[in-house]
């Protein structure tokens, strides 16, 4: 081989490997999604379960879509004890963003609809059987974001009637409430909720089947002085019924 060929050769060796690095650099790493959706966390609720499926009809979970790409499903978020579904990356297929958790084997779809805002989010296994289907949760009832501003987890100073087991309570960022180990609710559970701060200090929570009685309800007290500090939590199971935990935080 000449020297000129060797040239040729060699320059167009060089400009092969440019171009396939200049291809992988534009390979995206990251998953772009909408802005509406990159980011955000949101409340769903199981509305579609087939035989085998990892969840029922009726569950409920906080799902998570980071700026980064990445996905993640906390199945209990009144417990604070982080996910326990995270795919570090996905990839955009057709009109659909989808993470595969090869691990557990379930692939998980996210579909918007035409505002770009969240549609659903479909379950299948690897081998692309519908499992689960999950849709937005409603924002709630009225004043639900009077409880979402006392979030926080709660030491228990004292009980001052009842019992109470844990000594503990937290309510999470969506408004959930845990008062004690068994005696949880959802926003879905609350049917009404009543702003009583500027009378009593308090916010009342009348749980499902309101207006029907009786009814569990949660009665929050917030500090005089300080409406952002809550001081006490009263649990009444049977509502106008007689019988009552009360705990001060």
């Amino acid at each position: 081989m000449n020297a000129s060929k060797a040239i040729s050769l060699g320059l167009a060796l060089l400009l092969f490997s440019a171009c396939a690095k200049e291809e992988e650099a534009q390979s995206p790493d990251t998953l772009n999604l909408p802005a509406g959706i990159s980011g955000v966390d949101y409340n769903l609720e199981c509305s579609f379960a087939a035989t085998g499926a990892p969840n029922q009809v009726g569950d409920q979970a906080s799902f998570s879509f980071g700026s980064d790409g990445s996905f993640a499903i906390d199945f209990n978020p009144a417990d604070n004890d982080g996910n326990e579904v995270f795919v570090a990356s996905g990839a955009q297929e057709g009109n659909e963003f989808v993470w595969e958790d090869q691990g557990a084997g379930y692939k998980y779809a996210l579909s918007l609809t035409a505002e770009d805002s969240l549609n659903e989010v479909n379950v299948f296994d690897l081998q692309g059987t519908f499992l689960n289907q999950w849709n937005p949760i409603p924002d709630g009832p009225a004043n639900l974001n009077l409880i979402k501003a006392l979030a926080g987890n709660y030491p228990v100073q004292s009980v001052d009637q009842g019992t109470h087991n844990r000594m503990s309570f937290s309510i999470a960022a969506d408004g959930s409430i845990d008062f004690d180990s068994g005696i949880s609710f959802s926003p879905s559970d609350y049917n009404l909720i009543t702003d009583r701060i500027d009378v009593l200090d308090g916010i009342w929570i009348d749980m499902k089947p309101w207006p029907d009685e009786p009814y569990p309800r949660i009665e929050l007290f917030v500090d005089p002085n300080d409406s952002s500090r809550l001081v006490k939590v009263i649990y009444r199971p049977n509502y106008p019924g007689s019988g009552s935990t009360e705990i001060s935080l």
